[in-house]
């Protein structure tokens, strides 16, 4: 017979532990039954998977005592078998257990215990025997059925076996469900009566006793730990007023009594609204909006494009895209498309107007490095068509040199020009021509 070293110091730890618990629990015991009792019950098991082995049946038969106010030491015999699985092995076994009962409410006809305990199993396995540490823990209950004290009672424990003699397995670990009785040995004890209350009591007169409430709140000066409350309040019993919604401002000077929990209020006692826009803090999804600011329920101010920029500050409030908005609410798409950029005539030279806007659209396109620009030349249909192309051409290339003086990577930049071919106004009026003198430019798909 072979027992590993550490399997019996883990049961022994156990063994020790229960018992210690027990008795240690004596010196605080008060009044509750002590008698001896018996526990036959039956058992059924749901065995680990590695035994290879169908559930099995068994019963115990346990003696046991309290032995304080919430603790029963038992002894406890079982046996149960289990069969064969396919292949597998058929399992007998003979055991005895010391287990530690932890019962939570022994007044009661149900009460709930605990159980801990350790031991010994003999198992048989295929006509071999062998002798192993055991222990198991569990939860149950027990139900007092008649006044001597008899009851039923159930528990499932998980018990571990340390047998190694299959292969690959140092211990088992075995569901065990018990169902039984708990039948007390012996008269129930009558509770003692206490001496004192056999004396008749001796009145003394005591002299009148003068007590202190200077807030005359109704609770002593000894007690009371707010003692300047004011008169006509509603208190707790420490003399303090009431704080129904817990904000740390009292009921008599809240103006918000239905705070919410762990919200910051002001001295009134209601929700701090750091922006002035009528949304409390607690609630607001866009704490930094503008003295003034027409908000929705959520504290922010409407987005009418839904590009995140709000419609007061939104040079762009119905932009069909999201893509490349900046600061402004614009996209990079509108940018370049909404800007014209206009020339004297017969001249590719820049303004000075121009070049105040293309410096800004530098920026805007060195954010965006990923997008191609078409860059497209135009002129007004004065003079030879050969002459207005080739103006046309130079217009878009001027517009490219700039933006590439700015950082812009040239190879972004594309540039035709299509002389007076797409004119945007009447060529027949002054105003007419200066318009078509001009350069578009589009971002790329």
């Amino acid at each position: 017979m072979f027992i590993a070293k550490k399997s019996t110091r883990v049961v022994s730890t156990l063994t020790i532990g229960a018992l210690g618990i027990a008795l240690t629990s004596f010196a605080s015991a008060e009044t509750y039954d002590d008698r001896w009792y018996i526990a036959p019950s039956l058992s059924y098991i749901i065995p680990d998977s590695d035994r290879d082995a169908e559930d099995g049946f068994g019963f115990n038969f346990g003696i046991g005592k309290s032995v304080a106010k919430y603790w029963n030491i038992e002894l406890n015999g079982i046996h149960d078998s289990m069969d064969a699985d396919t292949g597998g092995n058929d399992f007998s076994q003979t055991g005895a257990f010391v287990d530690g009962l932890f019962i939570m409410n022994r007044a009661a006809k149900f009460s709930p215990y605990g159980v801990l305990g350790a031991g010994a199993l003999n198992t048989e396995v295929n006509n071999d025997s062998e002798i192993n540490p055991a222990a198991h823990a569990g939860i149950g209950f027990m139900y007092e059925l008649n006044k001597h004290g008899a009851g039923i009672r159930s528990d499932v424990r998980y018990r571990m076996d340390f047998d190694d003699r299959i292969a690959d397995n140092d211990n088992f670990g075995d569901i065990v469900v018990n169902l039984g009785l708990y039948i007390p040995l012996g008269e129930k004890h009558k509770k003692a009566v206490a001496a004192a209350t056999l004396i008749p009591a001796v009145i003394k007169s005591e002299p009148k006793v003068v007590i202190s409430d200077l807030d005359n709140d109704g609770i002593p000066d000894a007690k009371d730990k707010c003692s300047n409350t004011p008169s006509n309040v509603k208190i707790d019993a420490f003399g303090c007023e009431l704080d129904q919604d817990g904000d740390k401002v009292a009921d008599s000077k809240d103006q918000c009594d239905n705070t919410p929990a762990n919200v910051n209020v002001n001295a009134l006692g209601c929700p701090v609204d750091s922006d002035k826009d009528g949304v409390a803090d607690y609630l607001d999804q866009c704490k930094d909006n503008l003295p003034g600011a027409v908000v929705n329920a959520m504290g922010c101010e409407p987005d009418s494009d839904g590009d995140g920029i709000a419609d007061a500050r939104d040079a762009c409030p119905n932009s069909i895209t999201t893509k490349n908005t900046g600061l402004d609410g614009c996209s990079l798409n509108e940018i370049v498309k909404t800007q014209k950029y206009a020339f004297e005539v017969g001249s590719a030279e820049l303004k000075e107007s121009a070049t105040m806007v293309l410096t800004g659209l530098a920026e805007r396109l060195n954010a965006h490095p990923n997008e191609q620009i078409e860059i497209v030349g135009h002129t007004d249909n004065v003079g030879p068509k050969w002459f207005n192309n080739k103006l046309s051409v130079e217009r878009a290339a001027a517009i490219k040199q700039f933006l590439v003086e700015q950082g812009v990577n040239e190879t972004r930049l594309m540039t035709k020009g299509i002389g007076s071919n797409n004119p945007v106004a009447d060529n027949d009026t002054d105003q007419g021509r200066a318009k078509n003198r001009r350069v578009e430019m589009f971002v790329m798909d």
